[in-house]
């Protein structure tokens, strides 16, 4: 057995296994490179059942070297051509198995080492794009003279190319304001359709959990938009919080160009000048909040993104520095927490060594969530000290010692200075202020 499999247990039944049906079959269903299918089961509960699913189909990928697409056209091109086949009433099934089959190529060049955290999460945002494109696509035949009229866009991590895997898809419908209201209705149910259809679970899987709590008012407020109300919206006078969501906003379905007229006129409300003190008092009160709120101090776990010195304490430093510059330096003007982290420090917002410190323990923070999420695709941002689940974690960090309970000690050890860190650069930042 690999020492580094990251579960050797689960990859050692799950081989078992495998090779019991190519026994049954009287066939050799496995790929030459049997040590990274092997990884794969011993890394992710979810694929290793998708390939149990595809059978021989699906194990050439496990020889060939992972090509990953990082522009929306390219690979947006390769979906429709393996979607052109397919017949109407399974459409849908195919875009699940397609959607899966380059997920997993993903996660092979994440165990192989080929690419970058950046890379991966870029990866799987253009993966999640791309599929929700073609579930639009497939949708609005039936009902074509929506196409001009609607509109989608992206928020938090799908905007800003930073999702991992597990994530949701964060999204807000709009729709044009000069729409009667028989069409109104038409667009409101096509969207509850586009909604219901991807999250729907199927065999194959299900597209991807969709979030819509982003939009004007939450959930109190009606699922689509207008563009106009929507505008008048975010030109009101609104809480700091829904400025920092604002920054995290792009355009992802656009054909009537409703929504980039949009985002053009609000841009200027949500990096208007702040007062310094104001602003640092509103996001410190907030983050706190979250802590607050969503961390149980009686419990022995640690969360990734919530808990102090996690990935929502560079979040909400990122916003702060942002808010109070964007006004003055539209190089901040990005949807990205990399990005701002560099745009702050290149324009001596913020220190160099600090921005380089702060994007190191970002990718270490976001490995760790896709690793521990990739298990069986959930929004998981919570560690907990079961040994089992610690020692998977560990394992993939490279925390490879015969000791399983050494290694998840020595893991979470190492983890707990890094947030440590985080949270001193927070402080120095923010409360000097």
């Amino acid at each position: 057995m690999l020492v580094d499999i990251w579960d050797q247990n689960m990859s050692r039944s799950s081989m078992e296994r495998w090779l019991q049906v190519c026994e049954a079959d009287n066939s050799q269903q496995y790929p030459i490179n049997i040590n990274l299918l092997a990884k794969l089961f011993g890394a992710s509960w979810y694929f290793t059942r998708f390939v149990f699913f595809r059978g021989a189909k699906i194990l050439p990928i496990f020889d060939q070297t992972p090509k990953l697409y990082f522009t929306i056209t390219a690979l947006h091109e390769q979906f429709l051509k393996k979607l052109k086949d397919a017949k109407h009433v399974t459409l849908f099934d195919t875009l699940i198995i397609i959607k899966n089959e380059y997920m997993l190529q993903i996660f092979l060049a994440q165990l192989i080492g080929t690419h970058s955290q950046q890379e991966i999460e870029k990866a799987l945002t253009i993966l999640a794009e791309v599929s929700l494109l073609c579930a639009v696509e497939i949708l609005i035949e039936d009902n074509i003279q929506l196409k001009e009229n609607i509109a989608i866009l992206a928020m938090g991590r799908m905007a800003g190319y930073e999702m991992n895997f597990g994530s949701d898809i964060d999204i807000i419908f709009l729709y044009a304001s000069d729409k009667q209201v028989s069409d109104m209705n038409k667009i409101s149910a096509f969207t509850r359709r586009i909604i219901s259809t991807i999250s729907m679970p199927k065999p194959e899987g299900s597209l991807y959990q969709v979030d819509t709590r982003l939009r004007p008012y939450g959930n109190s407020g009606t699922l689509l938009t207008s563009s106009q109300a929507f505008v008048d919206y975010h030109k009101g006078e609104r809480d700091i919080w829904e400025r920092q969501m604002m920054k995290r906003c792009r355009v992802v379905y656009d054909h009537g160009g409703i929504a980039n007229h949009v985002l053009r006129q609000i841009k200027p409300f949500i990096y208007q000048q702040f007062g310094k003190k104001t602003l640092c008092q509103e996001i410190t009160s907030v983050r706190q909040l979250v802590i607050d709120t969503q961390i149980d101090t009686k419990k022995a776990q640690y969360n990734l993104k919530v808990g102090e010195g996690g990935i929502m304490d560079i979040d909400f430093l990122i916003d702060y520095l942002q808010l109070q510059h964007g006004h003055e330096q539209p190089e901040l003007h990005t949807e990205s927490t990399r990005s701002a982290l560099q745009a702050s420090a290149k324009h001596q917002y913020f220190s160099q060594q600090s921005a380089k410190e702060l994007l190191q323990v970002y990718d270490y923070l976001k490995r760790i969530e896709g690793n521990l999420r990739v298990f069986d695709m959930k929004t998981i941002d919570t560690l907990s000290q079961d040994t089992d689940v610690t020692t998977r974690v560990a394992r993939s960090m490279g925390y490879l010692q015969a000791d399983r309970k050494q290694a998840g000690q020595e893991f979470l050890v190492d983890y707990q200075k890094q947030v440590h860190n985080v949270r001193q650069i927070y402080h120095a930042t923010l409360n000097g202020i």
